[in-house]
């Protein structure tokens, strides 16, 4: 029977690497900083949504008719952030129910109870 051997791989040298940085330094060996750790780069684009932490990405379900005639709104208007409008419409929501409970509210309808 013959003895079998694994012939090296081209990617042999790749994986190695790979598995050296999971199981190395917490330190970033280009930059010598701990990674996450938000660095102020220099000029550029600003920091959008998506990388922000003070964001959250959420999915809701529209009927595509209404999202076209809301985007079609937007650009005549000048406006072109979809995502702006929904945070403006949930918070203008938020604070109607805020209002619909405030102390004054609650005890008007316990009284009337």
């Amino acid at each position: 029977m013959k003895s079998q051997t694994k012939a090296p791989s081209k990617f042999d040298a790749i994986f190695e690497r790979k598995r050296g940085e999971a199981t190395g330094p917490a330190v970033s060996q280009v930059h010598g900083t701990v990674p996450g750790k938000e660095e102020r780069k220099g000029p550029g684009r600003p920091r959008g949504k998506r990388s922000s932490p003070q964001y959250d990405q959420v999915t809701a379900y529209i009927p595509h008719a209404l999202h076209d005639e809301v985007k079609i709104f937007l650009i005549r208007e000048g406006r072109k952030e979809f995502s702006t409008l929904v945070e403006e419409l949930l918070a203008s929501w938020v604070q109607q129910k805020n209002n619909a409970m405030s102390p004054d509210r609650v005890r008007r309808q316990e009284v009337s109870v």
